[in-house]
């Protein structure tokens, strides 16, 4: 019985190897869509904040937004930290209604539009910072990874 010269396996090796780097590829694509899904969409049309005793309508097209609690520790302490130029929207789960200026905006609302805000951006520490950008109109895209602040 005389063996067959069939030629190499090497061609069939390259083949393969392609369609493994191609998928790869679409792998990798695939979850990078996904994180960036992960972000989320603040629409301040429907979670209403007050600032003082007016709605606050946000009019910059990025913020940094600060999820706090006075109870824990001052809007102050945590803006010293803060390495921003971006504009303040600063949240206050104990609900008092701090004064604002020109880059701190002291927001308030009832705890149901305050939880509503922590479970959209599934905030699990305080205090807690992220950057919003402004998508259409009042609705606001999260811009960054949620920071819990030391």
């Amino acid at each position: 019985m005389a063996l067959k010269n069939r030629g190499s396996l090497l061609p069939l090796t390259y083949i393969f190897g392609s369609f493994f780097g191609a998928a790869m590829i679409a792998i990798v694509f695939a979850y990078s869509n996904y994180r960036f899904s992960k972000y989320k969409f603040i629409n301040f049309s429907e979670l209403i904040f007050y600032e003082k005793s007016e709605i606050f309508i946000p009019k910059d097209d990025k913020y940094l937004l600060i999820v706090f609690s006075s109870n824990q520790s001052k809007i102050e302490e945590i803006l010293k930290e803060q390495r921003s130029n971006l504009p303040v929207v600063a949240v206050d789960m104990l609900q008092k209604r701090g004064e604002s200026n020109e880059t701190l905006k002291s927001v308030s609302s009832d705890i149901n539009t305050i939880l509503k805000l922590i479970n959209t951006l599934n905030i699990t520490a305080v205090p807690s910072k992220v950057e919003i950008v402004r998508q259409n109109g009042e609705i606001y895209k999260q811009d960054s990874q949620i920071i819990k602040i030391e």
